[in-house]
């Protein structure tokens, strides 16, 4: 098992994973994750192989895809980025919420933990994204 930092795009599966899961998706499967990303099932097979491989995710019987602790602390942690970003580009900046998810979405993989952190704080340590959805605790 190789132990890199997942590529910003292995990063959007855990998110989508995390998502599904968040919406109550039991067991979640390969063209679960297909469906939120948009993506056909063979390329989503081969980039859950490589998180499988990485220790992130972890097969099941019939398809089902399973988190290791490590995968699912990371996914509530990127979750938990872009959704603090959201509520800054929101709140403070006055984007659309449409428009703070997109730049969201683009800035997750580029701030660091501390600057999430001290981002945070500055805005109060939100509970909730503009849409609505809970913001997950982040050590």
């Amino acid at each position: 098992m190789r132990t890199s930092k997942p590529t910003a795009v292995k990063e959007d599966y855990l998110r989508a994973f995390f998502r599904l899961q968040e919406q109550g998706v039991d067991s979640v499967r390969l063209v679960d994750i297909a469906g939120v990303l948009g993506l056909s099932r063979s390329t989503v097979s081969e980039r859950v192989r490589e998180l499988v491989d990485q220790g992130y995710v972890r097969h099941a019987k019939y398809g089902q895809l399973s988190f290791t602790r490590r995968g699912h602390e990371l996914a509530k942690k990127l979750t938990h980025k872009h959704r603090v970003i959201e509520v800054f580009l929101h709140d403070v900046l006055k984007l659309s919420k449409s428009e703070a998810h997109v730049e969201a979405h683009r800035l997750e993989h580029a701030l660091s933990d501390t600057v999430i952190k001290r981002l945070g704080a500055f805005l109060g340590d939100p509970t909730t994204d503009p849409h609505g959805s809970p913001i997950p605790a982040f050590k």
